[in-house]
């Protein structure tokens, strides 16, 4: 959060929806949002941006070590907050709290009522001789694509894998690049096992051009003969923009190899039970 935060976007994007909620009708707004953005008498611009400026200089919520001391403040503590942001989470919290109550209500009902909707599409297909897949949208979630590197700037080049090596050049025994201490000694003695496949070292990540999205990490990356080789669990930066432009040069979503897994859990975790039940192809 402090690394993406930026208090001039937040404030406009803030003001942007003020204005589109100001412009709803009265049964629908909150006398409690109102009040507290001045929003009584209707949406003005140069009064709302004042108003937002005085809140988000005055707030310390762009702190972290502030926030952080949220957590271990007593319930009277952050009730005697003089923070804008603060006060305006206490002004709000029982509205807020009895519309989250309706929503969980009735997604309650939904649910409950799924299965019978469901049962009524899977039999309507089966009666237009349909195929009937296991997601919602009538298509089968399945992207392809090869394992690739790519070059997003002049002199900058990522290759297709990245190594055991790589990942102790990185670490800095500090959150979030702190390796187990016995990960490091294994890789410094070099034990790869047989989970180099051929290479010099152990596969940790892979790139590929699969076109994935926010949602997908955690889906099994198969090879040609349906083989797991990877999971899937992040894409690079130039592809941040993919939902909207997919961009073959750049866009590149990044996988785990199976090889490192399969490592870890035989050299660093000791899960033998877990790779015997395995069917291991090398």
């Amino acid at each position: 959060m402090t690394r993406r935060f930026d208090a001039n976007v937040d404030k406009a994007i803030l003001l942007h929806f003020l204005e589109l909620y100001a412009a709803l009708p009265k049964e629908e707004r909150f006398s409690e949002v109102d009040k507290a953005f001045k929003l009584q008498n209707g949406f003005d611009k140069a009064k709302q941006s004042a108003l937002l400026e005085q809140m988000y200089t005055k707030s310390t919520l762009d702190n972290e070590v502030v926030r952080n001391s949220l957590f271990e403040q007593s319930f009277s503590q952050l009730n005697q907050s003089q923070d804008p942001f603060v006060q305006y989470a206490k002004a709000i919290f029982k509205v807020m709290k009895t519309e989250e109550d309706k929503s969980k209500a009735l997604a309650g009902k939904l649910q409950a009522a799924r299965p019978q909707l469901m049962s009524a599409i899977i039999a309507f297909n089966k009666a237009q001789n349909k195929a009937v897949y296991a997601d919602a949208n009538s298509t089968l979630r399945v992207t392809y694509g090869t394992v690739g590197g790519y070059s997003p700037q002049d002199g900058l080049v990522a290759t297709p894998f990245t190594s055991l090596e790589g990942l102790l050049a990185k670490n800095t025994n500090v959150e979030p690049f702190n390796a187990p201490k016995k990960l490091q000694q294994q890789i410094k003695a070099k034990l790869y096992g047989d989970y180099t496949g051929g290479m010099n070292t152990v596969p940790v990540n892979f790139l590929s051009n699969v076109d994935t999205t926010g949602g997908n990490s955690g889906s099994p990356t198969l090879n040609g003969k349906a083989e797991l080789v990877g999971l899937l669990f992040d894409g690079v930066y130039e592809s941040i923009i993919g939902d909207w432009d997919y961009n073959p040069e750049l866009n590149r979503s990044i996988h785990v190899d199976s090889r490192y897994m399969l490592w870890v859990m035989d050299k660093v975790d000791n899960a033998q039970n877990l790779l015997d039940e395995m069917k291991i192809v090398k």
